[in-house]
Order: C-alpha cells, then structure tokens, then sequence
C-alpha cells in the first residue's frame, strides 16, 4: 500500500479512529464509578466551561459521560456542553425517579419512553394546558443485541419532567391527575430535547427511588445512601456488547495498525 493511499485513507477516519462514541448521562455517583470500574480511563477529564466530560474506553467503544445536574434546565446546559464537543452515535442515561403511579416499585428498574413537560404550556381559564409530551428517539427501534438482565422486559413508562422535587402527597395526586404520568423526574425534558435537537438516539433507564409523598425526602436520602451502581453495572455489560461501527478503523486491526504507523511518523 502506498503513502499516499494510507494517507488518504487515514484523513477519511481522522475523526473515527474508534467505533462508536456513546454519551452517557448519570444522577447518581454510584451509577458512574460501577460503569467505570468496569473500563479503563481514555484521558484526563475534559473541561467545558465549568462542566467536567470524563472519557473512557470499553471494550471497542469511548465513553464520554457527564452527570445531569438538578433540573431540567441544568441537565440541558449538561448535555449540550457534551454533545457539542463530542460527537457520540447513541446516548444513554441513568438516574431514579419518585413514583406517581401506585403500581411501580421501589427500587424497579423501567424504561421512559415518554416525557411530559409538566412546567411547560399555559393556564388558561380552563386550566392548565400542558406542553406536548415527548416520545425518547429511542423509539426508532429496539437495541438488536441481548439485553442485561436488570434492563430485560422492563416496563415501559411516562415521565413528568420539571425543575421540581415533588414531596408533597397533594401535588403526587395533582400531577398524576394533570399529566397522567407514571413518575417524576428533574432531568428527562432537558436530556430528551438536546439528544433530539442533536439527533442522538437515546435509551433512558430509571429506578423508582421513592413515591414523591411527603416522605420522599427521608426516603430519597435513603435510597441514595444504600444505593449498589447496579444500573452502572448492567450497562457497562450493554456497551461491551454493543457491535462495533463497520465503518471504523477500529473493526480492522490490521488496517488500525497500519494507520497508527503512519500518523506516528
């Protein structure tokens, strides 16, 4: 093979010398430290305005991951900083939810397929009128490969999303009532419409932590507090079993090798 063809052939993957980038969006510490003892760190954690991108390596795949923040507005700023510095092919989150819905259980793992804007719309004198609810990307397809055991034939369900934390057995009852959702969170409206605007299919897995009730303080702390990373755990699984990019220099180890010669020269 002559220079100029590897040279050629190294300017057309410059930007995909591995397969496929991921994104992954935590809430919870013990979700990220279980996903990265199972992965081994690319590079030093990248600063975006005051935002920190940790960057890993599993199996054939990058991790880039970033933790939400409180609030839809602050996840947003969040995953907007990752994903404009980083180009990723899929996103994937973790992170609890207070139950609205008397039949989920604490400490159940669900998949969100829909998002409810519960602080989004307008009143009017027939009441509140509330912001189109929105449908993950991830409902493009399923996942084409086997998945974990935590995350297999989970229910799926809708998610009321706003900057509240909901404790309170009142508003449990009205926010059920008004938005028909099956939990609450502070982070899916942000997550969901920057994945969306950046077109990155999302999977978003959530773990029932408490039920929004005037106990959901105590519980919630609870909940943190004895909290194992399991969801970390099950997808570090997910993402080793993830094929790699066939169009990545990556999936060829011969052709890898040969492009990492050259560009050392």
């Amino acid at each position: 093979m002559t220079q100029k063809l590897v040279m050629l052939i190294f300017s057309l993957f410059a930007t995909t010398l591995l397969a496929d980038d991921v994104a992954f969006f935590y809430a919870l510490d013990a979700d990220f430290q279980k996903l990265k003892a199972e992965a081994s760190v690319s590079r030093q954690p990248v600063k975006v305005g005051g935002r920190s991108i940790q960057v890993l390596s599993l199996g054939k795949h990058k991790i880039y991951a970033m933790k939400m923040g409180s609030g839809a507005v602050e996840t947003a700023t969040s995953a907007q900083a990752l994903l404009t510095k980083f180009r990723c092919d899929r996103a994937y989150s973790l992170g609890p939810v207070g139950a609205l819905s008397d039949h989920l259980e604490i400490g159940k793992w669900y998949l969100a397929t829909s998002v409810v804007p519960y602080q989004k719309g307008s009143w009017t004198s027939g009441g509140l009128q509330l912001g189109k609810s929105i449908e993950s990307p991830a409902a493009e397809g399923p996942l084409k490969i086997p998945l974990p055991n935590l995350f297999r034939d989970v229910q799926s369900i809708t998610v009321a999303s706003g900057e509240l934390f909901i404790a309170s057995n009142k508003y449990r009852e009205q926010l059920r009532e008004i938005t028909k959702a099956d939990a609450v969170d502070m982070n899916l409206f942000g997550l969901t419409t920057v994945c969306m605007d950046h077109h990155v299919q999302l999977l978003n897995w959530r773990v029932a932590s408490d039920k929004a009730d005037d106990s959901a303080p105590e519980d919630f702390r609870r909940f943190t507090q004895t909290y194992d990373g399991a969801g970390g755990e099950a997808l570090a699984e997910l993402i080793r079993n993830l094929p790699p990019n066939p169009n990545s220099p990556e999936t060829y180890p011969a052709l890898q090798k040969l492009l990492k010669n050259e560009s050392s020269k």
